[in-house]
């Protein structure tokens, strides 16, 4: 039996115009959106239900949610003319009701004029609730996101009704209407993630650098006349020793164990932030009627060395500090580290454990002229005494090496390898980073041509480039004549630059880049995502590779939220048109990850650790095939 249509089309249209216009506050001003999330929606859901109840002339409005597998269906909110709602927060399973799952994912509209019978419904009451039964019409739509289907708006309606074109047609533009707004709260949780790791240490959840900046220089400008801001870089003492014996879980659970009790024992206004494995610093503003060497107690310095059980031993940690006070001897952040950190390693010279320093002024240059005799980077030149280590990039589908990413180590006379945390500080503050910059260059690219002359001329260099040597004005010239020199192409150098060299200077970097693209080199964003800016500025800089940091990966087989965001990196890597290289790949779960997620090139201890020229070479020489080298050696058949 056909039933008259409720209303004609431009009833419809005038009706759907009334609904958004009530709506229109809500989903289009930029404070509300502002401020959205799941729990401010919630009354706005309600009242958007109770309107669509009345333009559809239906008895109940029920919204649901899939869950990411689209596996499952959640009751998020309803209306229900009677004035009850048993149906808060069920849930749908799809090996229960198939043909109705099948049919909302694969439909823009489902329409039942007839619950009892239609095939569609089977199970669907039955796995609700007796409650359902006296509905006997249902039409639903299905809430399109940018992903795919991601929930379904149901009318119900005690009368059977013939759903119509216009019904439809009016019950998919609200669809659509809410298409917007979960969309939007899903890139908002995104980005409020991203935020946050941007600004918290993920192993131990405490304030990473960036944040202890960011907050320690809001809280510098609040301290009245009579306080003081003290600063404390803190070390453990004998961790390098601990996590020999205990290996790398067993270090990070001393790290996270450390940093829980820093937590309790320097309460807010105190900011505390890890910024090395085991180092830590702490602001806290204190009075000038105070002691000011109470800062750390007696009581404190118990509670931190208690003994700690890690992997079932008993572990005792000391550690050692340096203090200064702002603005007594410093006047920014930045120096405020700088100087406690001279304090402390000035206190070690002391003695390795239990060392406390107090900064002085004298101690600066005392440390700074250790530093210059002890580590004489231009004599390391002169002597040949550094040399590139080359870790494997290989094809995510197939783990073919593609390219290395070039890395500085100093061999140096008396205390060994030395990695360049250690000395490029050093060669910034002594203006020698170029010059050490312009080796790395030279050594690439010559060792780039040996391996193009047997035949490996598909294999790219990536380098890194401090912010200093990216933005001098002789580094162009000197690419250029290097690559010129060896006969190789400007395409075969990938130039890595760090994030924050993107964001903080932005017009030099971006011109920069753009200089160096129009010569043919690649220009590669290293760290990508530490930065809170990060999709904003890449439309806008001429790159052609982003790399993912290691921090996000390090969790994406364990973690929703990160898989999440990795995947979005890749997928915007895709939409602009960039190359995807994730770093840090560690397990052969996260390797399998990033293939589904379609990235482009990984690296990391996976596959292989940073390798001298001849371990590289004697690879190729034993497994590779035409030339070719598959990654890691594990899996090769």
């Amino acid at each position: 039996m056909d039933y008259l249509i409720d209303f004609s089309i431009e009833e419809a249209n005038e009706l759907l115009q009334q609904l958004l216009q009530n709506q229109e506050h809500f989903f289009f001003s930029e404070k509300e959106l502002l401020k959205l999330s799941k729990q401010s929606i919630e009354p706005i859901l309600q009242k958007t239900c109770l309107d669509i109840a009345k333009l559809m002339k239906c008895e109940r409005v029920e919204i649901w949610l899939f869950n990411e597998e689209q596996t499952k269906l959640r009751l998020e909110t309803s209306y229900d003319s009677r004035g009850t709602h048993p149906f808060s927060k069920a849930t749908l399973l799809q090996h229960e009701v198939p043909a109705y799952f099948e049919a909302i994912v694969h439909k823009r509209t489902l329409a039942v004029d007839d619950v009892a019978t239609d095939p569609v419904m089977h199970g669907l009451r039955e796995s609700l609730s007796l409650e359902y039964h006296p509905f006997q019409s249902m039409l639903d739509a299905s809430i399109v996101l940018n992903w795919g289907v991601g929930g379904v708006i149901c009318c119900l309606s005690k009368q059977k009704r013939h759903w119509t074109p216009v019904h439809r047609h009016v019950l998919a533009s609200v669809a659509d209407m809410f298409a917007f707004i979960f969309d939007r709260l899903h890139r908002q949780e995104t980005e409020n993630y991203i935020y946050k790791l941007a600004f918290t240490d993920t192993l131990t959840g405490l304030n990473n650098e960036h944040a202890f900046y960011k907050k320690t220089e809001e809280s510098l400008k609040t301290l009245s006349a009579e306080e003081r801001g003290i600063f404390i870089y803190m070390t453990l003492d004998q961790f390098t020793n601990v996590q020999n014996v205990l290996g790398h879980d067993g270090g990070e659970e001393v790290v996270i164990n450390f940093a829980q009790r820093l937590h309790s024992a320097f309460p807010k206004p105190s900011i505390i932030a890890r910024i090395g494995f085991d180092h830590f610093v702490i602001y806290s503003p204190i009075s000038l009627k105070n002691n000011q060497g109470a800062i750390l107690s007696k009581e404190i310095t118990n509670t931190l060395t208690e003994p700690m059980t890690i992997l079932g031993q008993e572990v005792y940690m000391t550690f050692s500090y340096g203090m200064a006070y702002y603005p007594n001897h410093f006047d920014n952040v930045k120096d405020g580290l700088q100087v406690a950190q001279i304090a402390l390693e000035h206190a070690r010279k002391q003695t390795s454990r239990k060392a406390i320093g107090l900064y002085k002024p004298s101690m600066h240059t005392f440390i700074k002229e250790s530093l210059l005799s002890e580590m004489n980077l231009q004599k390391g030149l002169d002597l040949k005494q550094f040399q590139l280590f080359y870790q494997p990039q290989v094809q995510c589908d197939t783990g073919q090496v593609k390219g290395f990413e070039a890395l500085i180590r100093w061999q140096h006379p008396e205390r060994g390898l030395i990695s360049p945390i250690d000395f490029i500080n050093l060669a910034e503050s002594t203006g020698l980073i170029a010059h050490i910059g312009e080796w790395v260059i030279q050594e690439a690219v010559t060792q780039l041509k040996k391996w193009q002359a047997e035949g490996k001329d598909y294999l790219t260099v990536s380098i890194n480039l401090s912010p200093a040597h990216f933005l001098n004005a002789d580094l162009p010239d000197y690419l250029l004549k290097c690559t010129e020199r060896a006969g190789i192409a400007p395409q075969s150098l990938v130039l890595e630059i760090t994030e924050n060299v993107a964001i903080e200077d932005r017009d030099a970097a971006r011109n920069r880049m753009a200089e160096l693209r129009a010569m043919g080199f690649s220009i590669s964003i290293d760290d990508f995502g530490t930065g809170y800016s990060s999709f904003a500025y890449l439309q806008n800089l001429p790159v052609h590779q982003i790399k993912i940091d290691r921090q996000f990966i390090r969790n994406i087989s364990t973690n929703q939220n990160s898989a999440a965001i990795v995947q979005t990196i890749v997928q915007l890597g895709k939409t602009l048109g960039l190359q995807v290289v994730a770093e840090g790949v560690e397990t052969k779960a996260e390797w399998d990850i990033l293939k589904q997620f379609g990235c482009g090139s990984i690296q990391g201890f996976y596959f292989s650790r940073p390798l001298p020229v001849s371990e590289i070479n004697a690879l190729f020489q034993k497994t590779a095939l035409d030339y070719q080298l598959y990654l890691p050696l594990s899996l090769q058949v």
